[in-house]
């Protein structure tokens, strides 16, 4: 993963706050149509002749890492087949055309290894040709690869989070400790708690921790928490284990106690989510000031949530990146930190987001607080990286000419438009949000 940080001091000025009700009205945000263009090309670099140590292992097999990449190996046991391609995450139009097909190695098996970046993180299966001809991926590429696409029988990691809920595996490079992707491995959900949602349809679930839990060993009961709120609720709670990956970050001490909230995206995801109305003010306007003023539903009684809002986290990625943004934009003096990935910021003109961001900083300066904002794009989800890039330098750039309070911070994950680096990052990045960035100085800009 790479980043870059920009953190801009200011006393903000005695500059009226802009009327960010106006700023967010629905008429001005009319959604474009969902762009058509082709999937760019990926280079893919396939290495043939590589030493086998062990044919007998399955699953994904790290064969070296040097810096940057690594080589890893995989294979697939399909006699039938005519054709066998690694089918990853952001792969979808693969240079040359063949370069993630695998080959055959006798008995059935099909063997590919690639070099591939060393913090790599993917969802993958397996698309499987077992007619005549070439395989079709190879013109139509691999997103939709015109064949049966199968889970890694040999995998250790694997969700169903993707749209459809097809079984996935997971490769993932780096060591993620308590933050990996998907359930972990034989560990019991931890109950999740239904709470009234007025105003809103979707089912809205709580976790949170509590005196007594591995890590809380200092919590008070009476203590305020601080509050991470999920969009995709459903994929967090159901299929990733997200509340099992939260409690095992706070034993840890990565994550102090916290609680969250997992707000189901529902049927209507285009409708309610990528939107300023929908969630995002649903969130502002009413979930927070709710679970702060009467606390989180709890058997043991309501667990009381932080007013500080630096403490207070919305996430979301594609259309609920969108609406983690729209909802730190929209209240900024309740939700103080953002943490958006992939962000289909394609849905509007550019730059559009820039002046409710600009005029959010300015309504925070106003409260005495700063707005902090965490971007995060995939090495291959073509122009996502530099779509953010763009909005946040616009935002940035103002900000330091007006002098007012601005924490924004972009990291380029070696990843696709995919769950098994979302889960992770979102994570990590909650746990810089919570414990402090290390190393974040006041300046232009800073790499890290």
């Amino acid at each position: 993963m790479s980043a870059a940080s920009r953190v801009m001091a200011g006393s903000g000025g005695e500059s009226p706050v802009d009327d960010l009700e106006a700023l967010l009205a629905p008429e001005r945000w009319e959604p474009l149509p969902r762009p058509t263009d082709a999937e760019a090309s990926v280079p893919v670099h396939r290495v043939d002749g590589v030493p086998a140590p062990d044919r007998s292992r399955a699953g994904p097999e790290v064969l070296s890492r040097t810096g940057a990449t690594a080589l890893v190996r995989f294979r697939h046991h399909a006699p039938s087949a005519s054709a066998v391609a690694l089918h990853a995450s952001g792969w979808w139009r693969p240079e040359p055309a063949d370069a993630c097909d695998l080959r055959p190695t006798g008995g059935g098996w099909w063997e590919g290894t690639f070099e591939v970046p060393s913090d790599w993180r993917a969802s993958y299966g397996f698309a499987v040709h077992d007619g005549p001809g070439d395989p079709p991926w190879w013109e139509a590429g691999l997103k939709q690869p015109g064949a049966a696409v199968v889970a890694d029988a040999g995998a250790r990691r694997g969700h169903r989070a993707a749209r459809g809920g097809a079984a996935r595996s997971v490769i993932a490079l780096p060591e993620d400790g308590p933050f990996g992707c998907g359930p972990p491995t034989g560990e019991p959900a931890p109950a999740l708690h239904r709470l009234d949602s007025p105003g809103i349809d979707e089912p809205v679930r709580g976790w949170v921790a509590r005196p007594g839990d591995p890590g809380c060993e200092q919590l008070r009961g009476d203590e305020a928490l601080p509050l991470l709120i999920l969009t995709d609720g459903a994929q967090h709670a159901d299929l990733l284990g997200t509340p099992q990956r939260l409690r095992r970050g706070v034993a840890s001490g990565l994550l102090p106690p916290l609680a969250a909230v997992f707000v189901d995206s529902g049927p209507q995801r285009g409708e309610m989510l990528g939107v300023p109305g929908g969630h995002a003010r649903w969130i502002a306007e009413t979930l927070v000031p709710c679970l702060q003023a009467e606390g989180l539903a709890h058997p043991d009684g309501p667990v009381p949530i932080t007013a500080d809002p630096s403490r207070v986290v919305v996430a979301g990625s594609s259309f609920g990146g969108l609406t983690a943004l729209f909802t730190a934009a929209r209240a900024p003096h309740r939700v103080g930190a953002a943490i958006a990935q992939s962000v289909s910021l394609w849905r509007y003109p550019e730059g559009a987001l820039a002046a409710p961001l600009l005029a959010a900083a300015r309504r925070a300066a106003a409260e005495g607080t700063s707005l902090r904002l965490t971007l995060q794009a995939g090495r291959f989800e073509g122009t996502m990286h530099a779509q953010a890039a763009a909005l946040l330098e616009t935002v940035l750039d103002a900000a330091e000419r007006e002098q007012v309070p601005l924490e924004a911070r972009l990291e380029l994950c070696s990843g696709g438009h995919d769950w098994a680096w979302w889960q992770p990052e979102m994570l990590t990045a909650l746990a810089a949000l919570l414990r402090g960035i290390e190393g974040v100085e006041t300046g232009r800009v800073l790499s890290v």
